[in-house]
C-alpha cells in the first residue's frame, strides 16, 4: 500500500496517474479544501495533519510500505518527517519534486527568507501584494503595517476568518484559487496598485512563472522566497519517472 502525501495540483495528477496503474494508495492532506479536492480523484483520503508519531501509528495500521510525498515545498516538516518515518520503519520512499523553471531577471530578488523580504520592503514604500498563503500575512502585517497589505489566497471561510482577524480589510482580498494568467496577474497588481509582488519559489505548478512575468510587464519587483533545501533520499521530477522508479521499487 502506498502513502501518497498530498495537497498539492500535482498531488492530483498523481492520484489519476495511479488510479489508471490499478495501483492500491492512500491519499494524506491536511485541510478539508484538500479532502474534498482529493475525494475527486480517489476514494481513499486521510484528512489529518499528522507529527511524526502519528505517521508512524497511521503507517503501520494501513500496513504502508511506500510513502509518496508530493507535498508542497514548503512543507518542510512534514517532508522531514516521512523520510525520519520511512528510514526508521525500513519504507520505501519517494519524493515528488515540482520543478523550478525560470531564468534570472532584473526584477527578481530571491530571498531566504520572511524576514529577509521584510528587510528589503521596509526599504520602500507602496502596497505589497502577497502571494504566500495567508499563514504568514500577520507576520507581514506585524513588519510592514496593514495600510501596505493586499493580500491573494483561497476563498475558503478559515482563511478569510483569520485575515479579518488579523485587520485586513474585504478590499484588500483577492479571495481566488489559482494558478493564473499572466493577464489576470497583471490586473490584479494593477488594481491593488502594487508596487512589489512576494511569492514563494514554489514551482511551475505554483504559478511562480505568470507571476514574475507580470512583474516583468509592470516594472515592478517580484520578490521570492527560496524553497527550503532538503537532502531527498529519491527525488522524481515527473509521471514518466514516477512510473519507472516504482517499477523499479516494486
Amino acid at each position: 500500500m502506498i502513502l501518497m502525501m498530498g495537497g498539492t495540483t500535482e498531488s492530483l495528477q498523481i492520484a489519476d496517474f495511479l488510479e489508471s496503474k490499478n495501483i492500491d494508495f492512500i491519499i494524506s492532506v491536511v485541510s478539508q479544501y484538500g479532502a474534498d479536492l482529493a475525494l475527486k480523484h480517489h476514494n481513499k483520503v486521510q484528512q489529518k495533519a499528522m507529527d511524526q508519531a502519528q505517521l508512524e501509528e497511521f503507517v503501520q495500521d494501513s500496513s504502508i510500505d511506500l510513502i509518496l510525498d508530493a507535498t508542497h515545498p514548503f512543507a518542510k516538516v512534514a517532508s522531514q518527517n516521512a523520510m525520519t518515518v520511512a528510514k526508521k520503519m525500513c519504507l520505501k520512499y519517494i519524493r515528488f519534486e515540482r520543478q523550478n523553471v525560470y531564468e534570472d531577471d532584473k526584477n527578481i530578488i530571491l530571498l531566504d527568507d520572511l524576514q529577509q523580504v521584510c528587510d528589503a520592503l521596509e526599504q520602500t514604500t507602496g502596497n505589497v501584494y502577497l502571494t504566500t498563503g495567508s499563514n504568514t500575512v500577520g507576520d507581514y502585517v506585524d513588519r510592514l503595517g496593514v495600510d501596505r497589505i493586499h493580500v491573494r489566497v483561497l476563498p475558503t471561510t478559515r482563511v478569510i476568518d483569520k485575515l479579518t482577524k488579523i485587520g485586513i480589510p474585504a478590499d484588500r482580498v483577492d479571495g481566488m484559487r489559482g494558478p493564473f494568467e499572466k493577464e489576470l496577474n497583471i490586473a490584479l497588481l494593477k488594481h491593488a496598485h502594487a508596487t512589489a509582488l512576494v511569492t514563494k519559489e514554489s514551482g511551475k505548478q505554483g504559478g511562480i512563472n505568470e507571476k514574475i512575468e507580470a512583474c516583468q510587464e509592470l516594472d515592478i519587483p517580484c520578490y521570492i522566497i527560496r524553497r527550503p533545501q532538503l537532502d531527498y533520499p529519491v527525488v522524481v521530477e515527473n509521471l514518466t519517472d514516477l512510473d519507472m522508479k516504482l517499477e523499479e521499487l516494486a
